[in-house]
């Protein structure tokens, strides 16, 4: 690939030929989420960049707590599950990937957030999680992060 100029004409080197070098993955551990996982490390490649997973879970009451009760369960369960996706994958030298866990009554509003805040340069989503029983719709959280985001959304399904 041949490094594009920038404004002032000069080549902008790995900048042009990795522009996604700060991937953001909505992650549920369904299909499709595994699907955008898969991508994420395909679009950061050998770039020396890194790939988060946010996995938004619901408000719990027992905060207080963490790794208890229901709320420990959820945070356990996605990370076991991305975990198991992870080394599945075969990632360039420098990539970096780690789950992050959140708690937040609208995951796509915390998604959104969370990527600004942090400065990615793209948010990769399933077109629909778990629940999505109707395969040609997106799920309620893509399309409001496709809708409401400041930087580009990838939304793809596994199937």
């Amino acid at each position: 690939m041949i490094p594009a100029p920038d404004a002032t004409g000069t080549d902008t080197g790995i900048r042009a030929s990795c522009p996604y070098r700060q991937v953001l993955v909505g992650w549920d551990g369904s299909a499709d989420s595994v699907a955008a996982l898969h991508a994420a490390a395909g679009i950061v490649g050998d770039c020396a960049g890194r790939v988060v997973a946010v996995a938004v879970l619901p408000p719990s009451a027992s905060m207080e707590q963490p790794g208890s009760g229901a709320a420990g369960s959820e945070a356990a369960a996605a990370r076991q599950s991305f975990e198991h996706a992870r080394r599945a994958l075969l990632l360039g030298p420098g990539t970096r990937m780690s789950l992050h866990v959140a708690r937040g009554q609208h995951a796509a509003q915390s998604i959104c957030q969370y990527a600004a805040d942090h400065g990615f340069d793209l948010i990769v989503l399933g077109r629909h999680g778990e629940g999505g029983l109707v395969p040609h719709r997106l799920g309620h959280v893509a399309e409001t992060t496709a809708r409401d985001s400041r930087i580009p959304v990838l939304l793809l399904s596994s199937s």
